[in-house]
């Protein structure tokens, strides 16, 4: 939490609503024409920041009262250019207040009597007008040639004390302060013919500074590497942080999760791109963390932050993609959408990343982006209830997620994401336990796996759950080595997949290269869960390196106190090491938390080499396990 005096604008659509209801689309699309060939560039131009943006609105902060004011001026003198071709009523009209006062900074929000006073200010003002408070005449009336209007003291709502008004006068004297060509040539004095010229010639150059700034500054940004946790990878890299719920809806939390996580997957599959994991960006959930620390902290260069809303039937998104270490916007961006848009939407965002990453995508896969996962809106947010359940690695939780993706597949019986998510609940729930017909539960693993594959062989999710099911059940190593690669070539970047990689290296005796997928999905996933420990302890054990696997393991014991695999690497590296009354101890504990645990029934080691097997059964024997 930071205090700190600054200068605040509230800018807002006048009749949005109604503007909204009369033509929803004209009224999005001059919205954002208006954004990004107005009012983004000024922002630049006068060194402005975007605070929030609302669905008619945004609040901006700016390091001087003559920033703020400079670009207010100029968006109002222009916006009568710009709406001269439409008709009355579909026209968009701004007010502008501005405010200096004392605001808390706080997780990259401003609040405060400033930001209000700010806002009420913005109220104040007629349509296509500015407001201002004393304190902010006082900082420009002597700095920028402009006339402003004496108010009065003004009561307004929630503020103690009368606020003291100006209005900007948008006269022609305010019209020669504005750079010549943002003032329409329909109102420009022939007289004034030479300055238009010279401040053409300013905006090409300034458009230029800001074109470079934009696509330049942060592919260069210099981040000495001794602040860095990770190296900055050669490609492009962007963590897509959880898009917040602005609303008191739990479905829309569960919306905007899954926003994220489908940008994030989407975005992973391009080779070009660094993409950190989903679970670890979670972490940041409800964290207030400046783009900088987390850019640092994780090794990448962008952060994709955004929140939802729900207004009405309608959603309101803002995304906004910063250089992590400048701390600048590359990109930001207002969506408004209803919910069957969803998939659309998303689709949006990533093309806006990949474009201004500069990352070049092929036709088919901008097709791929548009597809839809599933045309039923309640299947969707069923698979997403169920995803959060999944999670939560329990029994009961995958339980309960089996139920809701049934649900979903009842409701569309050809969505694919619901049926490889059904697939590998039902082989958790066959590997781990805790049913009373494994063999029925695997059964059911196998049938939404092939119902998948008949919907959609290619997809890497498909091909990541046909290699578990080949591991796990099969103990057919090399047809699930095929398709971990085959998942690997659509998504390099996903860190379960690397991680079982990793995993199978291991089972097929190459504990070293198994080292070396299990820090490849560490590298992507940094917050990565203690369990990615359990197979480099596992590595460690058969390169004999007892000590490494001893100190993994415990600190998976440490992190799951109830997880098994980690117990069973301990008592196994102590038995290798002749050490057998701690190996006997932890079998000991194993053995109270899972009694009916027997050597002869685990599933979750199938080695590919009978010695290998051999060494770690015989190892948990002498320690103290039953066989």
């Amino acid at each position: 939490m930071e205090r700190r005096l600054t200068t605040i604008l509230s800018i807002d659509v006048v009749g949005y609503s109604r503007l909204m209801e009369g033509d929803e689309a004209a009224t999005l699309s001059a919205l954002k024409a208006h954004r990004s060939h107005l009012i983004d560039p000024a922002a630049e131009a006068f060194g402005g920041k975007t605070i929030k943006l609302m669905g008619d609105g945004a609040l901006m902060e700016f390091a001087s009262a003559v920033a703020a004011v400079s670009f207010a001026v100029t968006v109002q003198r222009d916006m009568p250019g710009r709406n001269a071709d439409v008709q009355e009523d579909g026209r968009i009209l701004f007010r502008i207040g501005i405010n200096i006062g004392d605001v808390i900074a706080e997780d990259g929000d401003i609040l405060g009597d400033g930001v209000n006073v700010a806002a009420r200010l913005e109220g104040l003002a007629e349509p296509g007008g500015i407001c201002i408070h004393r304190s902010v005449r006082d900082q420009v009336r002597d700095k920028l040639d402009l006339n402003f209007e004496d108010l009065g003291e003004i009561e307004v709502k929630n503020i103690v004390r009368p606020v003291r008004v100006f209005r900007v006068i948008l006269d022609e004297t305010a019209e020669a302060f504005v750079p010549a060509a943002l003032v329409s040539p329909k109102r420009s004095p022939k007289t004034r013919r030479l300055q238009m010229l010279v401040g053409v010639g300013c905006l090409m150059f300034a458009v230029f500074a800001v074109w470079s700034w934009q696509h330049w500054v942060p592919r260069k940004a210099n981040v000495d590497p001794e602040v860095l946790a990770h190296p900055m990878p050669a490609n492009p890299s962007i963590v897509i942080l959880p898009f917040e719920n602005r609303s008191d809806d739990p479905q829309i939390g569960y919306l905007a999760e899954g926003f994220s996580t489908a940008i994030t997957t989407q975005l992973s599959k391009f080779p070009q791109l660094f993409v950190i994991a989903d679970s670890t960006a979670t972490t940041f959930a409800d964290t207030p963390v400046r783009p900088r620390d987390i850019g640092r902290e994780l090794g990448v260069r962008y952060v994709l932050s955004g929140s939802v809303h729900k207004s009405s039937d309608m959603l309101s998104l803002n995304a906004a993609l910063v250089e992590a270490e400048t701390e600048h916007t590359a990109w930001s961006d207002l969506y408004e959408f209803s919910a069957p848009d969803v998939f659309a939407t998303q689709a949006d965002i990533v093309q806006e990343i990949t474009s201004t990453l500069e990352i070049e995508i092929e036709k088919e896969e901008i097709a791929a982006l548009r597809k839809r996962p599933t045309d039923v809106s309640e299947a969707y947010q069923l698979f997403l209830r169920a995803v959060a359940k999944s999670k939560l690695l329990n029994t009961a939780s995958r339980q309960e997620a089996i139920e809701l993706l049934k649900q979903a597949i009842g409701l569309d019986p050809e969505y694919l994401a619901a049926h490889i998510e059904l697939s590998g609940r039902y082989l958790s729930l066959w590997r781990f336990g805790g049913v009373d017909d494994p063999e029925k539960v695997l059964a059911n693993a196998r049938r939404h796996l092939s119902l998948a594959l008949e919907l959609n062989q290619t997809d890497y999710r498909v091909q990541h759950r046909l290699g578990q099911v080949h591991l796990f059940a099969d103990h057919d190593h090399q047809l699930a080595y095929s398709a971990y690669q085959r998942a690997l070539q659509s998504n390099p970047n996903d860190p379960e997949v690397l991680y079982d990689m990793g995993f199978l290296r291991s089972l097929m005796g190459e504990p070293a290269e198994a080292l070396d997928w299990n820090n490849k999905a560490k590298r992507v996933n940094p917050r990565y869960p203690g369990w990615y420990n359990f197979n480099a302890a596992l590595s460690h054990l058969f390169l004999k390196d007892y000590e490494q696997a001893l100190l993994l393991a415990k600190a998976g014991t440490s992190t799951y106190p109830k997880s098994l695999p980690p117990r069973r690497i301990l008592v196994a590296t102590f038995a290798e090491m002749g050490r057998l009354e701690e190996a006997q101890d932890e079998a000991k504990k194993l053995l109270e938390i899972r009694p009916d645990f027997r050597i002869s029934t685990h599933r979750n080691t199938p080695f590919l080499h009978q010695a290998d097997e051999d060494r770690y059964f015989d190892a948990m024997e002498a320690g103290g396990l039953p066989k």
